[in-house]
């Protein structure tokens, strides 16, 4: 793993950073494929979303660009990870004065268990983490991945791949690492991630999918039910792209007519 600290190599930060004291700042994943940075512009806009809804200082996000591309040049498959920190500051929770924020970008190999998942499919368990409700952070990638930790860590024990999570009400959110969509009577339904949960960039991208193909696509709070007793469903990250799932629980799914047809128009496109 290579790190790179506003546009320096590096091995540490200070221990005044503001992301290690208070998860302060945000992140976003990106898969590099054939020497490219995939959906590259809109990884930067969500980054600028999340500055402007934490007011960090401004970042220089052309030489990001640039920086991203150079990086990912020599490269047939990896992970770039771009994590913006308020920087360094006071003690307390104040960030007056924080006016200097750091870019951290990390380069990492791509998780070679992916390739089993997507050849195969996943089974998911369903978490009795539940996931808090904050409509002022819901659908950014910030920083404060504790909930995420905790679902991780039962996952672990389970000995299973991924978990299907839901809010402290009760209402489905996503998995682990992963959006969720399913099938039912041909229509197709996405948890609403107003309140809680990370709004995906691949998920953007099977939704103007689907409503380009005709489909009908809801958005919605859904309790776990709606899910389990669908006709098929499948899980979408940037670094996964689409993978369907073969198992929640007891529950078994064997119909992937809408996840075939998108897989060809999204994974191999």
């Amino acid at each position: 793993m290579t790190t790179w600290i506003n546009g320096q190599l590096a091995t540490h930060i200070e221990v005044s950073d503001r992301a290690l004291n208070y998860g302060d700042g945000i992140f976003t994943t990106i898969l590099v494929k054939h020497g490219v940075c995939r959906d590259l512009t809109a990884h930067l806009v969500r980054l600028q979303q999340g500055i402007k809804i934490l007011e960090i200082a401004q970042i220089d996000f052309a030489a990001l660009a640039q920086q991203l591309a150079e990086i990912a040049k020599d490269h047939s498959i990896a992970v770039l990870k771009v994590l913006v920190s308020r920087g360094s500051g006071q003690r307390g929770y104040s960030c007056v004065g924080c006016d200097e924020p750091k870019v951290m970008v990390t380069l990492s190999d791509y998780p070679s268990h992916y390739l089993a998942f997507q050849a195969q499919g996943i089974a998911l368990g369903v978490s009795t983490v539940a996931l808090g409700l904050n409509p002022l952070l819901a659908g950014i990638k910030h920083l404060n991945r504790l909930e995420q930790v905790l679902i991780r860590q039962q996952i672990d024990k389970e000995n299973q791949n991924d978990a299907l999570v839901l809010d402290c009400q009760g209402f489905i959110v996503e998995t682990a690492v992963a959006n969720v969509f399913w099938v039912k009577d041909n229509i197709v339904y996405t948890p609403s991630l107003d309140l809680s949960g990370v709004s995906g960039i691949m998920r953007d991208n099977v939704i103007k999918c689907l409503t380009e193909q005709g489909f009908q696509v809801q958005s919605d709070r859904y309790r776990l039910g709606s899910v389990i007793n669908a006709d098929e469903v499948f899980i979408t990250n940037c670094l996964l792209g689409m993978v369907r799932v073969t198992s929640i629980g007891d529950a078994q799914y064997s119909d992937n007519k809408v996840f075939t047809l998108l897989d060809k128009l999204i994974n191999h496109e």
